[in-house]
């Protein structure tokens, strides 16, 4: 453990990933690790990328990572799959690129499986980034697998959220009512050259007047990732948006958000594991028994078993 820990901050890949796989299978010592690393963390810069299927993430991320490298940041790619409903492994599809094209100490790419989470986000992907903070990474991207409105937890992992979206995103006023609309701090119109990009640009604009905002107002901005299009304006306004974040003290507040956050799930699972009991599940089991009808409501079993 000592060793492992020691290497990391030398961007160490082999050591990177023993802690990732650590933490990932929830090894007998993964909390240690974690304790340990803590206090290295909270200085890496955490953006999330997420938006519709279909929508050019990957692309994007690519050229926003050329874009990065070139400015002499380190960074880190942690790119969630959907898993596979039969093993719970990632499809790891397009992102066999990534792994080939940069290959250096300063960008470590990670693909992770939801592993059945909702929300867009693998459960233990804070914690991976965590590992790459403690790392001394400049930059940490979560690329998401954009399932849509559930997507918001993204909120609660990064710094700068990025809604990417395409002309053909569908019907406007469901667009602005969907989850994505109010988490993002800015707006990316990607394949800009097609027919229908000038409207979306035109809605969404329409749907930040009528939003309320207090400090910061989403810019918006169109691409084009196959060419590169529009990246160079994507990275300003997304450094734009960091030093906004630095200068109200809002990354303080995020940082918060997030200990706080941990703090609540790790122990939502201690109780969830220590509930379901031998016990408990045996209680469950015999209500099963009884046929549908006679048996107790969910609402009435479940306040029994509380009891």
């Amino acid at each position: 453990m000592n060793k492992i820990i020691e290497k990391l901050s030398n961007k160490n890949t082999k050591s990177i990933s023993k802690a990732i796989s650590i933490v990932e299978n929830q090894e007998d010592n993964y909390l240690e690790l974690l304790s340990e690393i803590y206090s290295y963390t909270g200085k890496a810069y955490r953006i999330g990328i997420t938006g519709p299927p279909g929508s050019g993430k990957s692309s994007l991320t690519d050229k926003l990572i050329e874009k990065i490298i070139k400015n002499n940041l380190s960074i880190a790619i942690i790119a969630i799959d959907p898993s596979s409903p039969f093993n719970g492994g990632a499809i790891l599809g397009d992102r066999i690129r990534f792994v080939n094209k940069f290959k250096s100490n300063e960008v470590f790419f990670r693909s992770m499986s939801t592993r059945g989470f909702q929300g867009g986000l693998a459960m233990s992907s804070n914690l991976v980034a965590d590992i790459f903070d403690a790392s001394g990474y400049d930059v940490i991207i979560f690329e998401t697998v954009g399932v849509g409105q559930v997507e918001v937890d993204v909120m609660e992992a990064a710094d700068t959220v990025v809604v990417i979206l395409v002309p053909e995103s569908g019907d406007d006023i469901q667009m602005m009512k969907g989850g994505l609309m109010e988490i993002a701090d800015l707006y990316v119109i990607n394949k800009s050259d097609r027919q229908g990009s000038d409207k979306l640009f035109a809605s969404l604009n329409k749907a930040l007047e009528i939003n309320d905002y207090k400090n910061w107002i989403p810019k918006i901005v169109k691409t084009v990732a196959i060419s590169g299009e529009g990246v160079d304006n994507l990275y300003s306004h997304i450094m734009e948006h960091k030093d906004f974040l630095n200068k109200n003290m809002i990354i303080k507040k995020k940082l918060n958000e997030r200990y706080i956050s941990t703090v609540k799930s790790f122990i939502s699972k201690k109780l969830i594991d220590k509930f379901w009991s031998e016990k408990a599940d045996k209680v469950l089991e015999k209500e099963l028994t009884v046929t549908h009808q006679k048996r107790l409501s969910p609402y009435q079993i479940a306040n029994k078993l509380l009891k």
